[in-house]
C-alpha cells in the first residue's frame, strides 16, 4: 500500500527552484503550445471539391520531414531497449509519475493519465453549457486502458464536484482474438471493472475504422445525453516505417475525427492525437477542424515523451457543421478505405495561404524541438560519463515533478469519488501483454531478409533466452488439478456475438511473447510447410500419457489449426466433436483431450462449463492434454446443446458467429483462468520447441 500524505503541506514554489536557475527550462517544458489565428476568410470548399484532388505536397513541409527524418535515422543502429532506457533516464518529466504516485495515489495512474491532466487544466475544456446544467456525457476513442478517464475524473471531481458526468469508450477490444497485440493495448485492468460503459461497435472487435462500428458507438453516447467532451488518443504502430508515421495513422484519425464530430454537440470540446504535420492528410484535417472549432491548440505536455513526435489537438467550442447529414456520404465514402490516402480531402489551392503559413509556423517549431531533444540524447549519450550534465538533468526532474503538482493544483481524492471506488489499488494483476521489441531498427529489417536457418537460429535463441528461462509462467508438474464441480451452481449462457476470427492474432489466455513466437515462425510459409508436411518431433502420446499415472477410459485427439480455413469454421467442428464423444462417455468415466485450443475466450468458455457442471476434477498436463476426471453430471451437457444450436442460427452468415457464451468476468478470473494461461503457456512452449527441431532438421 502506498503511504497517504492528507495533511501533507506542499512547499511554495520557490523553495522547489533554486535561485530560478532553470526557470526560463521549466517555462519551455510546460509552454509547447500553438494556437491558430483563425481568419474570416477560411471557408471549407464547396462539397464537391471534397475528395476531388490527388494528394499533393508543401515544399516548406517536405523539407522539415527530411529535416526530422535525417535526425532519426542516426538512432537505426542503437538497440531498442539501451536507448529507451537511455532516454528515459534523460527524460525531464521521468519523475513526474513516482511524485504524484507517492503524494496523491490516484486512481490507474499512466502516463496517458498525466497527459491528459495537463490538456484539462491548460485549456477551458470543460463548455460553458455543462457548468450551467451541471451535467456532461464524454465520450473516448481509441480510449484503452482508460487513463484518460480515470484522469479526467479526477479533474471533475477536484474542480467541478456538483457536474452529473456519464461517459462512453470506445478501443479495440481486447477480448476478440482477431485483434493484432501491435495495434492494440490488452490492458483491461480498468475495462474490466467497467465493460458496459465500452462499446465494440456492430461486430464487436471495437475498430473504429468500420463505419457500422463507428455509428453503434455514436448511437450509444448521444443516448445518455448532450455530449461536451470527446477524445482521441489512437496510434498505430509504425516500428517498421518510423519515417512514415503520419502517412501511417492519418486513416485512422479521419475516422476518429469524423465520428466525434457527428457525436459532439454544439460548444463541446474534442481532443486528439495527432504526430506531424508534413502531409496533405493533417494539413486537411487541421483546416476542417479550424472551420469547425472556436478555437484550436496544438499541444505537447510535457509527460509527453521530448524525442517523439506526439502533439495533441484541443478544439474548443464546437460550432458544428450546420448540415451534417448533406456532408455524411462523402466522409462515409472514405472512411476506413484506400479512398482516403489515394485522394486529398480538400485541394491545395482551397486552402489559404494564411493556413498555409501557420501549419508551416506550427509544423516548423514542434520539428525543429523535436529534432534538438533527439540531438541532445545522442550527445549525452556519446558523453555517457559527464557527471556534471547528469547531474543537470537529475535536478530538472525533480523541479519538473514539483512543478507538476503545483501549478496543477493535484490533490487527493478519497476512495468513495474514484470510478471504481479503490478496488484498482488492490490489484496485482501480471501483465500479459508486455510491448516488446528487440535489437535495433536495422536488425530488425536486416531479419525480413535473412536465410531460413538463420530466422531459425533467430527464433531459437529467442525461445532460450525470454522463455524457458522464466519456470514461473510455465506448469512444472505432471498434471495441475482443479477441483472446479458445482453440483448446484447456476449457470447462465450469455452469447456474446461478433466477426467470425479467420486467425487468432491474440488472446488473453497466454503470455503474449510465447504466442508472439509461435505467430513469428508461422509467418513463415517454409516453416510452416515443413512443420505440416513433416510432422513435429516428439514423443507418442500413447508414452506421454503413460507418464501422467491417470487411469482414462477415452482420449479424444483433436486436429490441429492448420490454417487452410476459417478459424471459425474449424472451431465449431472441434466442438461437434467434443460434443459427440462427451455423449459417448459413461458416468464414471475419465476423457483425455489432446490438443484442445484454449486460446479464445469461446473454448475457454466450453471447458469453464464442463469443469463446473460435469467432471469432478479438470487436468492441466504439461503434456498439451487436458484430464476431465469421473464424468459426474451428463444432463449438464445440455449447456453444450444450447451453445450448440446458437451455433447453428448463425451458421451461414459471414458477418456474425458465436464469440462467447459466458461473461468475461466469469471465467477470466481466480484459480480457472490461472490454470488457463499456465497451461497455453507450457502448451505453446511445447510447440515453438518441436517446431524449431523440425525446422533445424530440414533447412
Amino acid at each position: 500500500m502506498y503511504q497517504t500524505f492528507d495533511n501533507y503541506s506542499f512547499p511554495p514554489r520557490s523553495s522547489c527552484n533554486r535561485n530560478g536557475e532553470f526557470e526560463d527550462e521549466l517555462n519551455d517544458l510546460f509552454n509547447k503550445k500553438f494556437q491558430f489565428r483563425f481568419d474570416s476568410h477560411w471557408n471549407l470548399p464547396d462539397l464537391n471539391h471534397w475528395f476531388s484532388s490527388p494528394p499533393w505536397k508543401v515544399k516548406e513541409l517536405e523539407n522539415l520531414k527530411s529535416r526530422l527524418n535525417f535526425h532519426k535515422s542516426q538512432l537505426n543502429d542503437f538497440n531498442i531497449e539501451e536507448w529507451s532506457s537511455h532516454t528515459r533516464r534523460r527524460n525531464p518529466a521521468g519523475e513526474v509519475g513516482w511524485k504524484i504516485r507517492c503524494l496523491i495515489n490516484p486512481e490507474f495512474l499512466t502516463q496517458a493519465w498525466t497527459k491528459f491532466y495537463e490538456c484539462a487544466s491548460t485549456y477551458r475544456i470543460i463548455p460553458e453549457q455543462a457548468m450551467v446544467e451541471q451535467k456532461m456525457v464524454s465520450l473516448h476513442l481509441c480510449e484503452a486502458p482508460g487513463a484518460f478517464i480515470t484522469s479526467l475524473n479526477h479533474f471533475l471531481k477536484l474542480n467541478y464536484p456538483s457536474i452529473t458526468w456519464k461517459w462512453v469508450a470506445n478501443t479495440l477490444n481486447p477480448y476478440y482474438e482477431g485483434n493484432s497485440p501491435s495495434s492494440m493495448i490488452s490492458d483491461d485492468r480498468f475495462m474490466f471493472h467497467t465493460l458496459n460503459n465500452w462499446d465494440f461497435g456492430a461486430d464487436n472487435t471495437g475498430n473504429l475504422m468500420n463505419w457500422e462500428n463507428s455509428q453503434a458507438t455514436v448511437k450509444k453516447v448521444k443516448s445518455l445525453g448532450k455530449v461536451l467532451l470527446v477524445t482521441a488518443d489512437g496510434s498505430i504502430d509504425c516500428m517498421q516505417r518510423p519515417d512514415a508515421q503520419e502517412e501511417v495513422t492519418s486513416p485512422l484519425h479521419y475516422c476518429e475525427i469524423v465520428t466525434a464530430l457527428q457525436a459532439l454537440s454544439p460548444g463541446g470540446t474534442f481532443i486528439f492525437k495527432l504526430f506531424t504535420i508534413f502531409e496533405h492528410f493533417t494539413v486537411s484535417l487541421l483546416y476542417f477542424i479550424n472551420g469547425l472549432f472556436t478555437e484550436v491548440n496544438i499541444y505537447k505536455p510535457v509527460t509527453s515523451r521530448q524525442g517523439n513526435s506526439e502533439v495533441y489537438a484541443v478544439c474548443l467550442e464546437y460550432r458544428g457543421i450546420e448540415d451534417l447529414e448533406t456532408y455524411l456520404p462523402i466522409l462515409k465514402s472514405a472512411f476506413g478505405t484506400p479512398f482516403y490516402g489515394n485522394l486529398a480531402l480538400f485541394p491545395l489551392d482551397l486552402i489559404p495561404d494564411s493556413f498555409l503559413k501557420q501549419i508551416e509556423e506550427c509544423a516548423a517549431y514542434f520539428c525543429s524541438m523535436q529534432c534538438q531533444v533527439i540531438n541532445n540524447n545522442l550527445q549525452a549519450y556519446l558523453m555517457q560519463k559527464n557527471i556534471a550534465l547528469h547531474s543537470d538533468i537529475k535536478h530538472i526532474r525533480a523541479l519538473v515533478a514539483a512543478e507538476f503538482i503545483w501549478q496543477y493544483g493535484l490533490k487527493q481524492l478519497g476512495r468513495d469519488q474514484e470510478i471504481l471506488k479503490g478496488a484498482l489499488h488492490e490489484e496485482n494483476k501480471v501483465n500479459m501483454n508486455p510491448r516488446y521489441h528487440r535489437g535495433s531498427y536495422t536488425e530488425r529489417q536486416l531479419y525480413t531478409k535473412s536465410s531460413l536457418k538463420e530466422k531459425s537460429k533467430n527464433l531459437n535463441s529467442f525461445l532460450q533466452a525470454e522463455i524457458l528461462s522464466n519456470p514461473l509462467i510455465l506448469i512444472n508438474e505432471q498434471v495441475k488439478w482443479l477441483s472446479f464441480y458445482e453440483e448446484h451452481y447456476v449457470l447462465n449462457l450469455v452469447f456474446t456475438n461478433g466477426l467470425p476470427l479467420q486467425k487468432i492474432n491474440s488472446s488473453k489466455f497466454i503470455f503474449v511473447p510465447i504466442f508472439r513466437l509461435y505467430q513469428q515462425i508461422m509467418a513463415e510459409d517454409e516453416f510452416k510447410e515443413i512443420i505440416f508436411s513433416k510432422g513435429v518431433s516428439n514423443l507418442s502420446l500413447q508414452a506421454k500419457l503413460s507418464n501422467l499415472n491417470i487411469k482414462y477410459h477415452k482420449v479424444l485427439c483433436l486436429p490441429e489449426f492448420d490454417h487452410s480455413e476459417c478459424y471459425s469454421v474449424f472451431e465449431k467442428r472441434c466442438l461437434n466433436t467434443l460434443m459427440t464423444t462427451l455423449k459417448m462417455l459413461a458416468v464414471g468415466e475419465t476423457l483425455v483431450v489432446q490438443n484442445l485450443n484454449l486460446l479464445t475466450h469461446f473454448n475457454v468458455s466450453i471447458l469453464y462449463i464442463i469443469s463446473k457442471k460435469c467432471f469432478e476434477k479438470t487436468g492441466f498436463t504439461a503434456c498439451d492434454s487436458i484430464v476431465l476426471f469421473n464424468f459426474v453430471n451428463k444432463s449438464s451437457l445440455k449447456y453444450l446443446d444450447s451453445i450448440h444450436t446458437e451455433c447453428d442460427k448463425l451458421q451461414s452468415s459471414d458477418m456474425f458467429d458465436v464469440l462467447n457464451t459466458l461473461p468475461v468476468q466469469t471465467t477470466n478470473v481466480g484459480e480457472f483462468f490461472n490454470n488457463i494461461v499456465f497451461y497455453n503457456n507450457t502448451f505453446y512452449r511445447n510447440k515453438c520447441t518441436e517446431c524449431l527441431i523440425t525446422i533445424e532438421q530440414n533447412v
